[in-house]
C-alpha cells in the first residue's frame, strides 16, 4: 500500500476521467481502486436501471435508504471533525474536508446490511448455496471498496472500519423500518396514489417474488402451452 505524501516527487496523481478521484495511472492497483471507488455511483446506475426496466418500487426504496444515510453522514462529519490522512487533508470543503465516518464504507454497508437481509430473510425460495454465495460477494465487493479508499489515501482504515459498521447498522434497520411499512400496507397505499399508478409501479418483488429460475419455467410452461395449442389447431 503506497504511503506517499504531498512532498513526494514520486506520486504524482491524476483525476480519473471526469470524477474527482485521483490515482497514479502507472499503477494497476490503483487503477482498479479508481473503479472500486466509483462503485457507489455504479449501484446508484443499477437503481435506476432497475426501476427503469422493471417498474419495481423496491429501487425507490432502496435509495431512499441510502439518501438518508448519505444526510446522517455528513452531520457524523462535521460533529466528529476528524481530517482525513495528510494527502488528501484539504479535499473538498464542509463535511468533504473531513473523513469519519467514511461516506464510501457507509454507503457500501448500507447495500451489504440491507441486501444481505434480503438474502437471508426474503428469498425464501433460493438454494442455500447461493444464499451463501451472494453474502460472499456483498461482503468482498465492500471490503474491495474499503480498501480503494485507504489505498488511494482518502480514508484511514479506522474511518472506513467505523463507515462500514455504522452503514451495515443503518441498512439493516432501514429493512426492519421498511418490513414494518409493507406489513401495514403504507407501500401498498402509497402504490394506490394516481401519480404512481400512471407510471405502472408495483411491488411485486415484495408480493410476488420470482428468481430468474421462476420465471424461465413460467415461461417455458407457457411455451409449452403454446405449442400444444397450435398443434390442436393443425
Amino acid at each position: 500500500m503506497p504511503t506517499y505524501f504531498p512532498n513526494d516527487i514520486k506520486y504524482n496523481p491524476v483525476p480519473f476521467d471526469l470524477t474527482y478521484v485521483v490515482y497514479d495511472p502507472k499503477d494497476p492497483l490503483g487503477i482498479l481502486c479508481v473503479h472500486l471507488s466509483l462503485f457507489p455511483i455504479y449501484t446508484m446506475v443499477f437503481y435506476a436501471s432497475w426501476f427503469l426496466l422493471t417498474r419495481e418500487i423496491e429501487p425507490v426504496i432502496v435509495v431512499g435508504g441510502h439518501l438518508v444515510s448519505e444526510i446522517i453522514n455528513k452531520f457524523a462529519k462535521k460533529f466528529l471533525k476528524e481530517p482525513r490522512p495528510d494527502f488528501h487533508k484539504e479535499f473538498g470543503t464542509g463535511s468533504l474536508s473531513y473523513g469519519m465516518p467514511s461516506a464510501h464504507g457507509q454507503h457500501m454497508g448500507f447495500f451489504v446490511g440491507y441486501f444481505l437481509c434480503i438474502l437471508l430473510f426474503k428469498i425464501n425460495n433460493l438454494p442455500p448455496m447461493q444464499k451463501y454465495l451472494g453474502c460472499i460477494i456483498l461482503s468482498l465487493t465492500s471490503l474491495g471498496v474499503c480498501f480503494s479508499r485507504v489505498y488511494l489515501l482518502y480514508h484511514t482504515a479506522q474511518q472506513v472500519i467505523v463507515g462500514t459498521l455504522f452503514g451495515m447498522f443503518l441498512g439493516m434497520s432501514f429493512f426492519l423500518v421498511t418490513s414494518v411499512m409493507r406489513d401495514v400496507g403504507l407501500i401498498d397505499w402509497i402504490l394506490s396514489w394516481p401519480f404512481v399508478k400512471f407510471f405502472y409501479i408495483k411491488d411485486s418483488y415484495f408480493h410476488s417474488y420470482q428468481s430468474f429460475k421462476d420465471e424461465y419455467d413460467y415461461y417455458l410452461s407457457l411455451k409449452s402451452s403454446n405449442t400444444l395449442t397450435n398443434l390442436t389447431k393443425i
